[in-house]
C-alpha cells in the first residue's frame, strides 16, 4: 500500500470508530438507565404491595403491585437489559481503546493498521445488529464533529422518540447541504 492508501483508510477506520463508540455510548446509557429506573419501579410496586398486604387488606394497590412487579420482571428477565448494557459497555471500552490507538499514530505503518482493520472486524462480528436510526444519527455526529461534509441524514421528530427501541424506516434521506452565504461587500 502506498502512504496515501494507508492514510487514507486510516481516516476511515477512524471515522468508524468515532461513530461506533457514539453509538455504544448512547446504548449503553439507555439500557443501564432503563433497567435502574424497571428495578426501582419493582421495588416501589412490591413495597406498596408488601405494607397493604401487612395491613391485613390486600386491596387494589395489593394487586397492582404485584401485578406490576410480576409484569416488569417477566420483562427483565426477556429483555436482559442489563446484560445488554454491561455488552454495549465493554464494546464502547475496545471501541474507545481503538479510537485512542489511531489517534496517537498519525502516521501509521501497515502492520499497525492491519491491526486496527483486524480490531474493527472482530467487534463488528460481536455486535451484529444495530438500530439504523441511531447508528445514523451517532454518524451525524461523529461527521460533524470531524468537519465531513455531505454525510448528514435526515431522522425525524418521531424517529427519534423510538430511536433506542427500533427501527421503522429502511433508508434515509441525505440533508442537502445548505449552500454558503455569499460575502457583503461593504457600503461605503
Amino acid at each position: 500500500m502506498t502512504k496515501d492508501e494507508i492514510l487514507d483508510e486510516r481516516y476511515n477506520v477512524l471515522y468508524c470508530a468515532e461513530y461506533s463508540s457514539r453509538y455504544h455510548r448512547r446504548r449503553a446509557n439507555f439500557l443501564g438507565n432503563l433497567d435502574t429506573l424497571l428495578n426501582l419501579l419493582t421495588v416501589a410496586a412490591g413495597a406498596s404491595a408488601f405494607g397493604d398486604l401487612v395491613a391485613g387488606s390486600p386491596g387494589w394497590l395489593a394487586k397492582t403491585g404485584a401485578a406490576l412487579v410480576t409484569l416488569i420482571s417477566l420483562s427483565q428477565v426477556i429483555l436482559r437489559l442489563g446484560s445488554h448494557a454491561a455488552a454495549h459497555a465493554q464494546w464502547l471500552k475496545r471501541w474507545n481503546a481503538l479510537l485512542s490507538n489511531i489517534k496517537l499514530h498519525p502516521k501509521p505503518t501497515e502492520p499497525q493498521l492491519a491491526a486496527w482493520l483486524e480490531e474493527r472486524a472482530n467487534l463488528e462480528t460481536d455486535c451484529v445488529s444495530e438500530l439504523r436510526a441511531l447508528c445514523y444519527d451517532c454518524e451525524n455526529a461523529a461527521a460533524r464533529f470531524m468537519k465531513l461534509q455531505n454525510r448528514q441524514v435526515e431522522i425525524k421528530g418521531w424517529q427519534r422518540l423510538i430511536i433506542h427501541f427500533g427501527t421503522l424506516q429502511i433508508t434515509f434521506p441525505r440533508v442537502p447541504e445548505c449552500p454558503l452565504p455569499r460575502p457583503v461587500d461593504p457600503v461605503t
